[in-house]
């Protein structure tokens, strides 16, 4: 059957269960009141968000941030630290947990003058030169055991709730997050640094986290999606070029004959994490750098993971959980950032690359909110320095993302056995389980009218019947497909539970000839 020779040449999908979907807004969870906090934490909620990430600042909690002489004190036992110094990270914890979604913790930047090697410079309390791995752990473990799920709740009573998923660090392989990334060799070039110490870091933070709970995730990498073509002690690296280096091999993936390889043991993690930001193009265009992986040129990054586990770099598999992701709007931003709408498709057109994949778990939205302009003169190009990739504005207006993220929808052209069709792909995140859909088109009249779509299934299952209405899998996705008509917008319409509609962003399927997709065996 056509259906099933269509979900065949569409490769696996998400053969685990579908695709969490994460939200981070530090700004918002870490830095506002707790009215505000709250707010925020019921508005992921409602937008249909699984999980929230959510970072623990090293020098933020630890005493005595900016002194260089370590204070005496047990840094592996969270009451030892000083009064307060958990309120924020624990209300924003707990939060999230009132609202029904799951936190996740970066055990994260930056670290205290007093555990690093040398000051870094730059802006104060970001000290980030060759953190110390030993005190890093202490951290790591004073963070499990409060957030274990049996610590008592000095504020609101009861115990504070359990945190099972973490990363360590965040973005190593970027200067503004570690230091150095390369050290000069003795010949005058230079050798990557920034992965080796990483690595040690990773290592103690694994440690002391399973050793809190076994149960206790951890993911290794949090890598940003491009690095810089120089080289020097704050020139980032390419994430490919980082990831050999962690596994101690070189671009044939042999071992690394290098004194901070010296002993390696293959790297153990519950999973991949990493930032495959499309930034300046589409969700669906290569960046022709091979160092480079996002999320269009996500294949080279699970083809090194699996060719570092066939020689043994890996303890075990490890699947991709893409932990940020988004596009800056302009406007706000007027120096860059894509067109609202643009936002909200290319949102959609994002899911879907991560769904189709068959090694990645979890999908992710950088600011609930617009961080908004700096206090400097209209002009200044300081101004807009921050990230404007919300799905509101810094007002707290809801931008075309809101809906595109509560019902990410993609259409694409695709040419199937000799004959053209049009892929629709969505997903219902609000609510929990099987949601009811329509797909409509738009009339020449101007005018949106519900149409029949044909189900696709995974391969070797049986062919869905075509329908106007239809459920989604109990993950609220749904994979339809429709004759090819030419230049057509379509758009999802859910119907909540209380009978209500909500439309999602339009997408448009330009009038260009279908992509050509190999077709699998017809039923």
């Amino acid at each position: 059957m056509l259906a099933l020779a269509l979900a065949s040449s569409l490769g696996p999908g998400p053969g685990q269960g579908g695709l969490e979907v994460t939200i981070q807004d530090d700004a918002l969870m870490l830095h506002g009141s707790p009215v505000w906090v709250h707010a925020a934490a019921r508005r992921m909620a409602d937008a249909g968000t699984d999980r929230v990430r959510i970072t623990a600042g090293w020098s933020v909690i630890a005493p005595r941030s900016s002194s260089r002489r370590r204070p005496d004190f047990d840094a592996a036992d969270p009451a030892a630290y000083p009064e307060g110094s958990w309120d924020k990270l624990d209300r924003a914890v707990r939060a999230v947990a009132d609202e029904g979604m799951k936190p996740m913790l970066d055990v994260a930047f930056w670290a205290p003058r007093w555990a690093v090697t040398r000051a870094s410079r730059g802006k104060r309390g970001r000290e980030r030169w060759a953190p110390s791995a030993a005190e890093y752990g202490h951290f790591a473990e004073a963070l499990g055991r409060r957030y274990s799920g049996g610590y008592a709740d000095p504020r609101a009573g009861g115990t504070l709730p359990a945190v099972r998923l973490w990363t360590t660090w965040n973005e190593p392989n970027h200067a503004g997050f570690l230091l150095p990334q390369w050290r000069r060799t003795g010949r005058g070039g230079w050798r990557p640094a920034s992965p080796h110490i990483y690595r040690d870091l990773h290592n103690a933070g694994y440690d002391a986290l399973k050793r809190v709970d076994p149960q206790n995730q951890v993911l290794i990498g949090g890598l940003a999606a491009r690095g810089k073509r120089t080289r020097g002690p704050r020139s980032g690296m390419g994430p490919l070029r980082f990831t050999r280096e962690l596994a101690c091999v070189d671009s044939a993936l042999r071992p690394l004959r290098v004194p901070e390889c010296e002993g390696f043991e293959p790297l153990r993690a519950d999973g991949f994490s990493y930032h495959p930001y499309s930034l300046d193009r589409p969700p669906g265009v290569s960046n022709p750098d091979p160092e480079t992986a996002p999320i269009a040129d996500l294949d080279r990054l699970s083809s090194l993971l699996e060719g570092l586990g066939e020689r043994g770099r890996l303890a075990s598999e490890m699947p991709l959980y893409l932990t940020e992701y988004g596009y800056e709007s302009n406007p706000p931003d007027p120096r860059r950032g894509v067109a609202p709408e643009d936002q909200a498709r290319f949102h959609g057109h994002a899911t879907y690359l991560a769904w189709g994949r068959g090694d990645t778990r979890m999908f992710a939205q950088f600011l609930l909110q617009d961080i908004g302009p700096s206090p400097f003169p209209e002009g200044s190009p300081r101004r807009w320095s921050d990230w404007q990739s919300g799905l509101y504005s810094h007002e707290g207006e809801a931008k075309p993302a809101l809906q595109g993220f509560k019902l990410p929808f993609h259409a694409e052209p695709q040419e199937i056995a000799g004959r053209d069709f049009v892929l629709l792909f969505g997903q219902v995140r609000p609510g929990t389980g099987r949601q009811q859909v329509a797909v409509e088109t738009l009339g020449a009249d101007g005018v949106w009218r519900e149409i029949e779509s044909l189900e696709i299934r995974a391969p070797g299952a049986t062919c869905g019947e075509g329908s106007s209405a239809f459920l989604t899998d109990e993950s609220g996705f749904y994979l339809r497909a429709v004759p090819y008509q030419g230049a057509v917008s379509y758009r999802p319409r859910w119907t909540r539970p209380d009978g209500g509609a909500e439309h999602g962003v339009p997408v448009a399927v330009g009038p260009g000839p279908p992509v050509a997709v190999r077709a699998g065996p017809a039923s």
